[in-house]
């Protein structure tokens, strides 16, 4: 997620000379040699290399924040698909089997480490239980993928655009737009929020898992957004580095930050916390 952040601001400092291009390749070649393995090179290419040399050209050409973001995400999300699409007809088919087995192999030592590992004791009976379902476990992993792969691609996203932009307004003073601490969602996206738990409640296996995944690809948005109001509230109370340092491996460590983001995400919406958004007197003065 963070290693497409070099390359972008290569590609800003040095255009002329496609920088972020060839640092691109290089570090391919680099990823090539450590694994050995071309799907972790194809990995790199759409997660950091080909976000970060984009990300690096919609800074420098003064392209918006949301623009910006969804731009990004587009781009992994097709890359990835191109490749999963040429592969699967090459190999007709069988690299979903593979790639089935493959995750069905790692799900089953989570599931054994789990139950050897649990802080409280299992019963036997309990485990056998666990064990005899676990290939319907599985089926209901294997469904909400499509919500965290996009929530994922939507995460790298905001880090990626939010740290170059972070960086750049410390470093120059020429103006590149404004930056997570100033980014807002478009406030009827909520309901799409409101949407999708209600389809959670719906008694109907589809609709559930398409409510999770909606869920899931939405409300990695609204934790962006409340990034946003933590990173402005300090930076007019002028935090130094030290506090970026502690709040990063706070987050790193415990994910549930990333709950607590969220719900300040939406709650910015109504309350408006940075107060950024045009108020109703001046609307209708525009009006």
């Amino acid at each position: 997620m963070f290693s497409g952040v070099p390359l972008a601001l290569a590609q800003i400092a040095y255009h002329r000379y496609q920088l972020g291009v060839g640092a691109m390749v290089l570090s391919g070649l680099v990823v090539e040699l450590l694994t050995r393995n071309p799907l972790s090179l194809l990995l790199y290419i759409a997660w950091a290399g080909m976000s970060g040399v984009l990300a690096g050209e919609l800074v420098r050409r003064h392209k918006n924040f949301s623009s910006s973001i969804f731009a990004i995400s587009l781009q992994m999300i097709a890359f990835f698909s191109f490749v999963l699409g040429f592969f699967y007809f090459r190999t007709g088919g069988k690299i979903l089997d593979r790639l089935r087995q493959e995750l069905y192999h790692s799900f089953d030592q989570v599931v054994h480490l789990y139950l050897q590992n649990s802080p409280s004791p299992i019963p036997v009976v309990d485990q056998n239980l666990i064990l005899k379902m676990e290939p319907e476990l599985f089926l209901s992993f294997l469904s909400l993928i499509p919500g965290v792969f996009v929530a994922t691609v939507f995460l790298t996203a905001l880090i990626l655009m939010g740290m170059v932009k972070g960086i750049l307004s410390r470093k120059t003073a020429a103006g590149f737009g404004y930056g997570i601490d100033r980014w807002v969602l478009w406030d009827p996206m909520i309901f799409f929020l409101i949407l999708s738990l209600a389809l959670i409640a719906v008694p109907s296996h589809l609709v559930r898992i398409g409510g999770i995944n909606l869920f899931f690809s939405l409300s990695i948005l609204y934790v962006g957004q409340g990034a946003g109001v933590i990173v402005s509230y300090a930076k007019s109370r002028k935090f130094g580095r030290l506090f970026w340092i502690i709040a990063a491996s706070f987050v790193l460590l415990q994910p549930l930050i990333l709950l607590l983001l969220g719900i300040i995400g939406v709650l910015d919406v109504w309350v408006d916390f940075r107060k950024i958004r045009p108020s109703a007197d001046d609307e209708s003065t525009e009006a």
